[in-house]
């Protein structure tokens, strides 16, 4: 629609030239006028409108830089998740979860890092002096941890509203870092995948920075990791476990063939490495087969877990005690020689007189052959070659 003349202020001017033109100029002059007001009044529109689509494209940009932002936080955080996926799947022993825990740590960026595991569960698998609570101190712990409004099974919040701190947290890193207790911290129950009523542990991390972890903030990466965590954690324990029952004698309870074929030849490179020398004994129970055939096998068993245990309790920590079958037992000595094994030998003639001396066996006695290890020589040949000097000791009386 066009602007009326006498409401424009251009066109209020443009009547007073218009007495000046001749009559039959004056209605061309006027569309003229009219016209050049609604380009005025079009200019004035396109204006405005230039002016509110610079605010969008500036409002429209700050959007995109705040979306980069959380884009890269986004890719830190799932990089990070992605490196901690890694080092949970790495994880092939039990032995190695302190060293995991320490790079986890490192991945992570944190001030503190503890795993919790159920005493019940873990205890007989993780390295000595591990963090291993009983399954009720744990449950109670958690059990404990403020909720408030966070319908989450984890807690996410200040470290300073922890009922125990030091339950949690080692309390010599507390006291070396006291900013701690004025950060922020993240604790998650790990559940056993098989019972996810049950818990096996807790994981959790401490920050100085008191807004690292809070409610508003997601932790979905950190929650599914502890998840894929727990389940490594099961997973290896489980396989340690299998593993034992694969490698340990059934009737005695000590390590069996299978285990010194695994584990024998890794204590023979190791001894070469450092040219410390290794001996081994192989015993053998004289007169064992007349306590079968007399008391019958069920006593003969119980037999041969007295004279595992009494041996177990001889021979020094770091030797291997192994069962071969029947009434054969060898020992690996690392770091020992003729004479470290002769003084072992006797140690070991004298647990099977006490075993017979309770048992009322007066019969019962040990052959034990001593093979020093040479250089080449495989855990089979020891064995062998030891083997063949326990025949020559129960030979010899004979021969006298």
């Amino acid at each position: 629609m066009s602007t009326p003349i006498d409401d424009n202020a251009i066109a209020a001017k443009a009547l007073e030239l218009e007495r000046f033109l001749p009559e039959g100029r004056r209605d061309e002059f006027r569309r003229l006028i009219e016209t050049l007001a609604e380009a005025a009044a079009c200019r004035e529109n396109q204006t405005a409108e230039i002016g509110e689509l610079r605010g969008q494209v500036r409002r429209l940009g700050a959007r995109v830089v705040r979306m980069q932002e959380i884009f890269r936080a986004n890719d830190q955080a799932f990089a990070t998740f992605r490196s901690a996926m890694l080092l949970s799947r790495r994880l092939r022993r039990m032995a190695d979860l302190p060293d995991m825990l320490a790079e986890l740590s490192r991945t992570m960026g944190v001030a503190a890092l503890t795993c919790l595991l159920s005493r019940e569960q873990f205890a007989a698998y993780v390295p000595p002096g591990f963090p291993c609570p009983t399954a009720k101190a744990l449950g109670a712990a958690v059990n404990a941890l403020p909720r408030g409004t966070d319908p989450r099974r984890v807690y996410v919040g200040p470290l300073a509203a922890l009922p125990r701190p030091d339950f949690f947290f080692d309390p010599a890193i507390l006291a070396d870092q006291p900013k701690l207790r004025d950060g922020s911290c993240f604790i998650a129950p790990l559940a056993d995948k098989y019972q996810p009523k049950r818990r096996i542990g807790v994981l959790a991390m401490a920050d100085v920075d008191p807004s690292r972890y809070t409610p508003s903030k997601g932790t979905d990466f950190l929650e599914h990791f502890c998840e894929v965590l727990a389940g490594d954690l099961l997973h290896v324990k489980i396989h340690e476990e299998l593993a034992r029952q694969r490698e340990s004698d059934e009737l005695t309870g000590i390590p069996n063939r299978a285990f010194l074929r695994r584990h024998g030849p890794a204590l023979l490179s190791l001894s070469a490495r450092r040219e410390a020398p290794v001996a081994l004994l192989f015993c053998d129970l004289d007169r064992f087969k007349a306590v079968n055939d007399t008391f019958g096998h069920e006593a003969g068993d119980l037999v041969l877990g007295d004279v595992a245990r009494a041996m177990a309790a001889r021979v020094r920590v770091y030797d291997l005690l192994a069962r071969l079958g029947g009434d054969e037992f060898v020992v690996v000595m690392p770091d020992a020689g003729a004479d470290e094994a002769a003084v072992m030998a006797e140690r070991i003639r004298d647990c099977v007189a006490e075993v017979a001396a309770e048992r009322g066996l007066p019969g019962l006695s040990v052959s034990i052959g001593v093979a020093l290890h040479a250089p080449g020589q495989d855990i089979d040949d020891l064995v062998r070659a030891a083997d063949a000097a326990m025949y020559r000791e129960k030979r010899a009386p004979a021969a006298g």
